[in-house]
C-alpha cells in the first residue's frame, strides 16, 4: 500500500507549473457590498448536524476573513448542506445530513445547491454569492453554474474550488482501497466520477470544461481551480484547468503541499489545501472586490 502512495505521488508531481497569485498586499480593500454571501460547499464524507456553523469547516479561510472585518461566524458565511435547508428569518438553516448522503449522484446535489441559492435569493433579492467548494463541494459548485449560470450570471460572483475532482478521478485503486475502510467511498457518485475519467476523451469532457471556464470568466465570475501536487485523493491536473504545456488557466494555482505534514498522514495534502495562506487571500479578494456592473470585463 505504501508503495502505490509513493508511485501516485511521483506521478503526481510531474510537468506541473504554477501561476503567481494577487499579491497579500493588495487585499487592503473595503467590503463593498453587505449583500455578497460565501458558500462553503464541503467534500464526501462531511456531515452536519443542523446547525449554521458547527460542521461548516473551512476554518482557516473563515479566520482569515477578520481582516475585512467579517467574524468567525459571520452571518455572511453559509453553509450548503447535502439534504437542502430553508430560511428561517431571513437566515439560511442547512438540513441535517450524514455521509452516506454526500454519496448521491451529483445531479442531485447541484439540485440542492440551486434550491439553496433560489430560497435564500427570494427573502435577499440583491445577494450576491462566492461558492468555495472543497473535493467534491467544488465539483457542486462548478457544475452548478456551468447548468444555470453560464448565461444569467448576475448573483454568482465568483467560484473557487480546491482539489476538486473536475474532470472525475483517476486513482481509483486508491480510492477502492478507502472504500474498505468508509464505505461512503464505494458510493454511486465516486463511481460516477471514476466512469468520467475513463471516458473524458471519447465525451471531451477536458474541452467542455475548458470552455465552461471560458465562457464563465468571459460572463464576469471571478474563477479560480486550485489542487496541491501531492494529492493522492484527486490528481492536479484533474483539480486544475491547464493547457498542455501545464499552465493554469484560470486565477487558480498548483500548489507544492508540506511533505511532513501532508503526504501520508492526509492522504497527499487533500485537506491541507484548506490551510494555506494564498488561497485564502486569493478567496477574500474576490469577496471585497468590487461588482462588474456591465458583466463583461474578464480582465479578473
Amino acid at each position: 500500500m505504501v508503495n502505490i502512495f509513493i508511485i501516485v505521488y511521483l506521478i503526481a508531481t510531474i510537468n506541473l507549473k504554477s501561476d503567481p497569485l494577487i499579491p497579500f498586499e493588495k487585499l487592503a480593500l473595503p467590503v463593498n457590498e453587505k449583500e455578497t454571501y460565501v458558500i462553503f460547499l464541503s467534500g464526501l464524507d462531511s456531515h452536519c448536524d443542523g446547525t449554521p456553523y458547527n460542521q461548516m469547516g473551512f476554518e482557516y479561510i473563515r479566520s482569515k476573513f477578520n481582516q475585512v472585518g467579517l467574524t468567525y461566524n459571520d452571518e455572511r458565511f453559509l453553509m450548503y448542506s447535502y439534504t437542502g435547508g430553508k430560511v428561517e428569518a431571513g437566515r439560511w438553516d442547512p438540513n441535517p445530513y450524514e455521509p452516506v448522503d454526500t454519496g448521491q449522484p451529483i445531479q442531485f446535489s447541484v439540485m440542492h445547491l440551486k434550491n439553496m441559492i433560489d430560497e435564500f435569493t427570494l427573502h435577499h433579492p440583491d445577494a450576491r454569492y462566492v461558492l468555495v467548494g472543497h473535493s467534491l463541494g467544488g465539483r457542486i459548485a462548478f457544475d452548478y453554474v456551468i447548468k444555470y449560470h453560464l448565461e444569467k450570471p448576475e448573483p454568482i460572483k465568483g467560484v473557487i474550488t480546491l482539489n476538486s475532482p473536475l474532470i472525475g478521478i483517476s486513482y481509483y485503486r486508491i480510492v477502492n482501497i478507502l472504500a474498505t475502510f468508509r464505505s461512503v467511498w464505494g458510493s454511486s457518485v465516486v463511481k460516477q466520477l471514476a466512469a468520467e475519467y475513463q471516458l473524458r476523451n471519447e465525451l471531451g469532457i477536458v474541452e467542455k470544461r475548458i470552455e465552461a471556464a471560458r465562457r464563465m470568466t468571459e460572463a464576469g465570475i471571478y474563477l479560480a481551480t486550485f489542487g496541491t501536487r501531492q494529492d493522492i485523493v484527486v490528481n492536479p491536473l484533474l483539480s486544475c484547468l491547464t493547457d498542455e504545456y501545464g499552465y493554469t488557466l484560470n486565477r487558480g494555482y498548483i500548489i507544492s503541499a508540506n511533505l511532513l505534514r501532508g503526504v501520508f498522514k492526509d492522504l497527499g495534502s487533500h485537506m491541507q489545501i484548506l490551510c494555506f495562506e494564498k488561497v485564502a487571500n486569493y478567496i477574500i479578494l474576490v469577496y471585497c472586490c468590487p461588482s462588474d456592473p456591465t458583466r463583461t470585463n474578464n480582465n479578473h
